[in-house]
C-alpha cells in the first residue's frame, strides 16, 4: 500500500509540474493566439487581415496531451414573427458578454467577419519540448507548412510568445 501511495504521489507531482510548464501565451504563424492559464481555462483567438475569431472555454490534460473544451457564449436574439407571436433564439455572441440583441445586429453578425468560433479551435494538443503540436488524422503535425498568399512554408505548432 505504501508503494501504491509513493506512485500516486509522484505521477500526481510529475502531472503538475507538466500543468506549469504548459501556461503561458503561446501563437502560430497562421494568425492563432492560445493562453492557457493555471485555472484551467484558456482563450484561443484567430485573426487574419479583417477577419477574426475567438474561443474560450476549459482544458484538461491526459499526460502530454491536452484537450479543449469551449464554453459558448450566447447572445438573445428576440424575433417578431407575423401573426404577432415573439419568441426568442440563442446565437453564439460576437463578443464576449451575453445580451439581448436586435435583428439588425444579428444579420450584422452574420456578414462581418468577427465572431466566436468562426475558425475552428484546437480541440486537443500536445505538449512537446515546450510546444503545442496540433494532431491531424490521429497523427502530430510538425512538417512545415504552406502559408495563406506565398509558397513559404512555416512550422505549423504553436510556440511562447510574450505579445
Amino acid at each position: 500500500m505504501k508503494f501504491l501511495s509513493t506512485v500516486f504521489i509522484l505521477t500526481l507531482s510529475i502531472n503538475l509540474f507538466a500543468q506549469d510548464k504548459v501556461v503561458g501565451r503561446y501563437r502560430d504563424y497562421f494568425g492563432s493566439r492560445l493562453q492557457v492559464n493555471a485555472d484551467n481555462t484558456f482563450r484561443y483567438t484567430w485573426n487574419f487581415d479583417l477577419s477574426g475569431s475567438w474561443t474560450k472555454g476549459t482544458w484538461t490534460q491526459k499526460g502530454d496531451t491536452f484537450y479543449f473544451h469551449m464554453t459558448p457564449v450566447y447572445d438573445t436574439l428576440k424575433q417578431f414573427k407575423h401573426n404577432g407571436v415573439t419568441s426568442d433564439t440563442l446565437l453564439l455572441s460576437d463578443d464576449e458578454v451575453s445580451e439581448r440583441i436586435s435583428p439588425e445586429r444579428a444579420a450584422a453578425n452574420v456578414l462581418s467577419s468577427g465572431g466566436q468560433n468562426r475558425i475552428a479551435y484546437p480541440d486537443k494538443l500536445v505538449f512537446r519540448k515546450g510546444r503545442l503540436y496540433k494532431i491531424v488524422n490521429g497523427k502530430l503535425l510538425t512538417k512545415p507548412q504552406k502559408g495563406i498568399f506565398s509558397d513559404r512554408k512555416w512550422n505549423p505548432w504553436f510556440f511562447k510568445s510574450n505579445d
